[in-house]
């Protein structure tokens, strides 16, 4: 995990105060139908309570099997920030995909939080990093921003 911290003494309103990311660079697969973490997360300790966390997720996904609802969610420590359906879906056939899901977060906290990806299916083995050769690396990136 990388972390950059700019001074945040006197910065105005929407400053980028410090950037982290985490990676994957391995592949993973659920067939469960309740969300399990997807071995994806970043911690960062925000500077004020009044802070904002952009979150970025960028990930490789896909599944075996053709119409199936897959699910990804964003949780900050054990708490739903938001969540994704559809995501990889193909009617017809196996589909591998990159995607971006981001969300816009008011801790309202100083203390260290976690930012993590959790993911399931309702049929097929749904795949982080999914490529053949496996050369994927997924990503969370937290900014903080000053409010």
């Amino acid at each position: 995990m990388a972390l950059t911290k700019i001074g945040d003494a006197g910065m105005p309103a929407g400053a980028v105060l410090q950037v982290v990311e985490g990676t994957r660079t391995d592949g993973a697969n659920t067939t469960s139908a309740s969300y399990v973490d997807a071995g994806l997360s970043a911690a960062i300790t925000p500077s004020s309570s009044s802070s904002k966390v952009l979150v970025i997720v960028a990930v490789g996904l896909g599944n075996t099997s053709a119409a199936t609802n897959n699910n990804v969610r964003i949780l900050r420590d054990s708490t739903e920030v938001r969540s994704f359906s559809r995501v990889s879906f193909q009617a017809n056939g196996h589909v591998s995909a990159h995607q971006a899901f981001t969300v816009l977060d008011s801790p309202s906290t100083t203390s260290s939080t976690t930012y993590k990806l959790q993911y399931m299916t309702d049929g097929g083995n749904f795949r982080i990093n999914d490529s053949s050769g496996d050369t994927s690396v997924a990503t969370i990136t937290l900014i903080e921003i000053a409010g």
